[in-house]
């Protein structure tokens, strides 16, 4: 077999799939109110993960290339953060809640 035909079998046995084994992480998940949480989101995807988007209750925060966001949590509350994973292929989306004691 030339070199040529066994890198088209690869080629060929590559499997494409939207972002799956999604994850969002919170560096705390109870904290005071004025302190930075960081979220890491990632996932796995073939293609790979373009982009990040980051909501919370619901509203768009920002986009993101890296799936990292530092936030500083001015108000007391509970919020629900929410990652959703892009590629060409489709997206997924997981969840977080962080719990802010005011002062």
């Amino acid at each position: 077999m030339s070199i040529d035909f066994l890198w088209l079998m690869l080629v060929l046995l590559s499997i494409l799939v939207k972002p799956d084994n999604i994850q969002l992480l919170a560096s705390e998940s109870k904290v005071c109110q004025d302190s930075v949480v960081t979220f890491t989101c990632s996932a796995d995807g073939n293609p790979v993960v373009h982009t990040y988007q980051l909501y919370e209750n619901g509203s768009l925060v920002s986009n993101s290339s890296s799936g990292v966001w530092n936030r500083t949590m001015s108000s007391g509350g509970v919020f629900v953060y929410k990652c959703v994973a892009h590629n060409s292929l489709g997206t997924a989306m997981s969840t977080r809640t962080v719990t802010v004691n005011g002062k």
